[in-house]
């Protein structure tokens, strides 16, 4: 935890975003430290409102990384050439033209972050260094949202279910959506169940349901994907559906136990006004924070 004598001391404003769900945090400074009452209210903010976008930003690359330990252990990407060489918790997000094909349009497709590992991601944040003057958003669905709204019937059928996750990529698309595409050809399959609960509010959601997802255990391949498929269109209703935007010097952060998320179309350009630079990170495990409030309870 970043905690230090003279560390900010703003109250964060919290505005709810036009939609079913996701919010705006005003009032936090990232350039200084932040305290732990702080942190507690911004992962509170995050489990109720799934997204939180954080405005006027403007982080050098250690605050930035500083900010994402808050959150879990940041998690180093298998693709050395788009780590920063001086912060490896930092993937480089661009849209040069230099950009090979076949690592372009990775994250457009219906996902949650690194599903293909035994311990997946439970934080995503994106911060914006260019960004282009139209487009650039990122696309989420409330998948806690969508497994309440299930009926009970359905609820009770997919209960016990493990979800069967293919590092090379996943098999759960439709209407032209492009298959998520891994190059963890040396990592195993893994399993993660199919009714999630939340690491620190326990509540229920579908997860991993899309992206890597390939089958379910004990299941026929195709009785599996007509049923995971049946999920997904269902989660794609609009009323589970939002989109927030990574401004330059915006943080955007996500709760993969509670979303979805999908790319949006990039183009690859240098001109002026099209070009797109943003740093992530994605994290595991548990904040400090909502750890040591758990122990404390629990004494």
């Amino acid at each position: 935890m970043n905690v230090a004598a003279g560390s900010a001391t703003e109250t964060p404003s919290i505005r709810p975003m036009p939609g079913p769900f996701g919010a705006w945090v005003d009032d936090v400074d990232l350039q200084r430290p932040v305290d732990d009452d702080t942190i507690r209210l911004l992962t509170d903010a995050l489990w109720s409102h799934r997204i939180l976008v954080l405005p006027n930003q403007y982080l050098s690359d250690t605050q930035y990384v500083d900010f994402g330990g808050c959150w879990g252990e940041p998690i180093e990407f298998f693709v050395p050439s788009a780590r920063l060489a001086d912060h490896p918790e930092i993937i480089r997000i661009r849209n040069s033209p230099a950009v090979p094909p076949e690592s372009r349009d990775g994250a457009m497709h219906w996902h949650s972050d690194s599903s293909y590992e035994a311990v997946p991601a439970m934080v995503t944040m994106l911060y914006g260094v260019e960004i282009p003057t139209s487009g650039n958003d990122t696309l989420f669905l409330d998948t806690v949202a969508a497994y309440a709204a299930l009926d009970s019937d359905l609820k009770k059928r997919i209960a016990d279910l493990a979800v069967i996750h293919d590092p090379s990529g996943g098999k759960v698309t439709f209407d032209g959506e492009v298959r998520g595409r891994g190059r963890h050809d040396d990592l195993p399959v893994v399993t993660h169940p199919l009714v999630a609960r939340h690491p620190v509010v326990g509540r229920k959601s579908l997860y991993g349901f899309s992206g890597t997802a390939a089958g379910i255990v004990g299941m026929p391949e195709g009785e599996a994907l007509e049923l995971l498929i049946q999920l997904k269109r269902f989660a794609l209703q609009d009323r589970f559906r939002q989109r927030a935007r990574c401004d330059v010097g915006s943080v955007l952060i996500w709760d993969n136990w509670s979303v979805l998320h999908s790319a949006t179309p990039t183009c690859y350009s240098n001109a002026d006004g099209e070009r797109r630079l943003i740093h992530r990170i994605s994290t595991r495990g548990v904040p400090a924070v909502c750890t040591a409030t758990a122990a404390a309870g629990a004494r």
